[in-house]
């Protein structure tokens, strides 16, 4: 018997109303650009998954995490606009330098087979290859979500135009 569909309010009342507009323009934003939202419950919450049809491949996940709701990005272009990162806040910045070094890249038979390895980029003058399942990921508050959403879309553009590395 299949699994029902878990319903896309669910997701939105379960984050809270402090992120129900970002959620609600998000979602609108992906959907238009060919992306399908797939909804799946985990653990600590639901996982919300945006896959870019044409690429076939994941551009963001929601996830909850006991500090709150998380936007992970899968950067797959990131080297193509890193300009962008210069203007995130320090605690962003922060972020990724504290992720360190993907495991993969540093010695691919420490790291699932199945993973496509790090992204890499410029962050402040320093090359950064953080873990694509943890090294951009964010706790969303008013200071992340205009960076992460600006990303995001700078993400779906190279897609679109054919760039997607990985």
């Amino acid at each position: 018997m299949p699994k029902a569909s878990i319903p896309f309010s669910a997701f939105v009342e379960a984050a809270g109303v402090e992120h129900t507009d970002f959620i609600n323009s998000f979602h609108e934003y992906m959907t238009e650009q060919d992306c399908k939202a797939e909804i799946k419950e985990a653990a600590n919450g639901y996982v919300v998954s945006y896959v870019h049809k044409p690429s076939k491949r994941t551009v963001a996940n929601y996830v909850f995490r006991k500090e709150g709701l998380i936007m992970r990005m899968y950067a797959d272009n990131v080297a193509s606009y890193m300009e962008i990162l210069e203007k995130w806040p320090d605690s962003m910045k922060e972020k990724v330098q504290k992720a360190g070094t993907c495991k993969r890249t540093l010695n691919p038979e420490e790291c699932n087979a199945r993973c496509i390895g790090s992204f890499d980029f410029i962050l402040d003058g320093e090359r950064r290859q953080p873990c694509r399942y943890n090294g951009l990921m964010f706790v969303l508050n008013d200071e992340t979500k205009p960076y992460v959403r600006g990303m995001m879309e700078r993400e779906i553009e190279a897609r679109k135009n054919g760039l997607t590395e990985k």
